[in-house]
């Protein structure tokens, strides 16, 4: 057998293999942390990364990974070398979590939408506490799955990875299965609980009340994890604490004590109210809400990039791009950031002009999207999401991303898109939209952002009017009416609308330049009314129908003098009336 073939044949043969069990747990001890020269002291440790190790001495392949009982240190091995990928390949390590640090396993097959492991320290159910030597089946796409190391085998590699088609010793294969994989069942995927920081919840716990709101949701922020660590304790403890959900300070402390008191009998000063992983393990097995891993805390010094004006950017022109003055209401830094992720991540250099948002910078975001996040259909082309910027950072290690103002021809960011109303025509995006959704909901949300009551007025009107300006399709561009011009001082913007001409079939736009004053969305606004009458809090993608419809409710309400409740509505605009015919507004 070839060097791959007999690192996996030597991985299965352990597969059902346990570690120790004592006082009513798995405790870690087990036969490769003895067997692995250095790694003695690792016995009775978390030992995923160990078992890693010790398969790699026993196939006479040792130099081929790090001799470590650290996943993050595995990482950074690989990395080190140039042999690190987010696609799988056959003998890969694939780690897991944060920056790769909580987790290893070994790639023994994949396929489009899983990649089929060897892991030691895991279990069949999905909860924090391993227990032995499992096959398991790990869904590419998942958050949780970091990326993989490639070892070096004399025989080379056979990788998903399109950057590595041409490189000395990769074989590329969109799918690939191993000699020794057989018939035999993966565990299926583990259970779907949350997983919470251990690091972002001792931060929270040892950090103010105004650091911890001031870090938000998301990504490296504690408060979706305190929440949870609250909802176990209320429901293990019979106590709801009284800060704030999602905001760990003296109750939640305190609570927390009572339970590592009361329910793992530690002393009273044990901890003095700052957790530690293991009770938090403790806490998310009894409550059955959470599994725990390390991650990394919130302080953390990326760079920031503007989702917005990454958005901005990649629906303007290049000449729109570059007359942005330099500072903070210019894409072209966020932008730059961007493209370097993606060439860290696609292996593929970018070949527009750095900082500007073109062709080429679309296209292999798209790819990224379809090859390494496994988007499909609408979702893996247009404009950057939140998910996948999101992700490209985190992939690329290179930036954090958040949602701010746009660029303004130099007007200051200010407190970012959801505290502004109207924007200046340039501002809006043009980018296809793909949210689910019905056209009351849209309605309703349209009507709360606009400072109406969704009266059945409002309702009934924009029921009518929608019908009649774009029959329900929230991307529809009109190419061909009095409206569909470029004024001068503007330039045509790259599309991703339906684009709807004078006769024909309605065509995807996706990317295609179109007149700019082209009417637009659910309720056909020209991007200058849009603009002008743009609802606070909302979007400012043109194709977003609760925006439109806000917007739309605005520009009624100041152009006819429409009554707050809307009870006019048909009689003073006659688009809305459904016992008269259509009528422009």
């Amino acid at each position: 057998m070839n060097q791959t073939d007999t690192l996996i044949a030597i991985e299965r043969a352990e597969v059902g293999y346990h570690e120790g069990f004592s006082n009513g747990h798995y405790n870690n001890h087990q036969k490769f942390s003895p067997a692995v020269p250095g790694l003695e002291w690792s016995q009775d440790q978390a030992w995923c990364q160990t078992f890693q190790s010790w398969a790699f001495q026993q196939a006479d392949v040792k130099g081929l990974a790090p001799v470590t009982a650290s996943c993050a240190a595995g990482v950074d091995w690989y990395r080190s070398r140039g042999r690190f990928s987010y696609y799988p390949a056959i003998g890969a390590m694939v780690f897991f979590g944060p920056s790769g640090g909580s987790h290893v396993g070994l790639v023994h097959m994949y396929d489009a939408d899983y990649a089929y492991t060897i892991e030691g320290n895991t279990n069949a159910n999905g909860s924090a506490e391993g227990n032995g030597v499992y096959l398991k089946k790990r869904a590419r796409r998942d958050s949780y799955l970091y990326g993989y190391g490639l070892p070096a085998f004399a025989e080379g590699i056979v990788t998903a990875d399109p950057g590595l088609k041409a490189a000395p010793g990769c074989t590329y294969r969109a799918t690939a299965t191993s000699r020794e994989s057989d018939a035999q069942p993966a565990t299926p995927l583990e259970a779907v609980l949350p997983w919470v920081s251990s690091n972002q919840l001792i931060w929270a716990a040892t950090h103010t009340l105004a650091e911890e709101q001031a870090m938000g949701n998301g990504t490296s922020r504690p408060a979706d994890d305190v929440a949870l660590v609250q909802d176990a304790l209320e429901q293990l403890m019979g106590v709801t604490p009284g800060d704030p959900h999602s905001v760990f300070e003296a109750e939640t402390q305190q609570l927390f004590e009572r339970f590592t008191r009361e329910k793992l009998g530690h002393s009273e000063v044990a901890g003095n109210g700052v957790p530690t992983t293991q009770e938090l393990v403790e806490l998310g097995e009894r409550s059955g809400l959470f599994n725990v891993r390390a991650g990394s805390s919130p302080a953390l010094e990326l760079p920031w990039v503007n989702l917005n004006q990454v958005i901005w950017a990649s629906t303007h022109s290049a000449q729109d791009e570059k007359a942005q003055p330099v500072g903070s209401a210019d894409p072209r830094a966020d932008v730059a950031l961007v493209q370097d992720g993606l060439e860290k991540v696609m292996h593929t250099a970018v070949a527009d002009e750095r900082g500007i948002f073109e062709a080429a910078t679309q296209s292999l975001y798209d790819d990224f999207r379809r090859t390494v996040l496994n988007f499909a259909g609408s979702d893996a082309v247009g404009a950057p999401g939140e998910q996948s910027l999101t992700e490209l950072g985190q992939r690329s290690g290179l930036f954090q991303v958040r949602v701010g103002s746009l660029p303004a021809g130099g007007a200051p960011s200010g407190p970012g898109v959801d505290g502004m109303g109207e924007i200046a025509p340039k501002q809006v995006t043009f980018h296809r939209y793909t949210t689910q959704g019905t056209l009351a909901d849209w309605i309703t949300e349209a009507c709360a952002a606009a400072g109406v009551h969704a009266s059945s007025a409002w309702v009934k009107g924009f029921k009518t009017a929608v019908a009649r300006e774009s029959s329900g399709n929230p991307n529809a561009c009109n190419l061909w009416d009095s409206n569909a011009v470029t004024p001068p001082g503007y330039s045509k913007p790259e599309d991703f609308g339906d684009g709807y001409p004078r006769n024909g079939p309605v065509r995807r736009l996706n990317g295609e330049l179109t007149p700019f004053q082209c009417s637009r969305g659910v309720v056909q606004c020209i991007p200058q009314t849009f603009a002008a009458y743009h609802a606070p809090g909302t979007s400012v993608n043109i194709y977003d129908p609760v925006a439109s419809i806000a917007a739309s409710i605005r520009y009624v309400r100041k152009r006819y003098g429409v009554a707050l409740d809307g009870s006019d509505l048909a009689a003073k605009v006659q688009q809305f009336d459904p016992n008269r015919p259509p009528h422009g507004y």
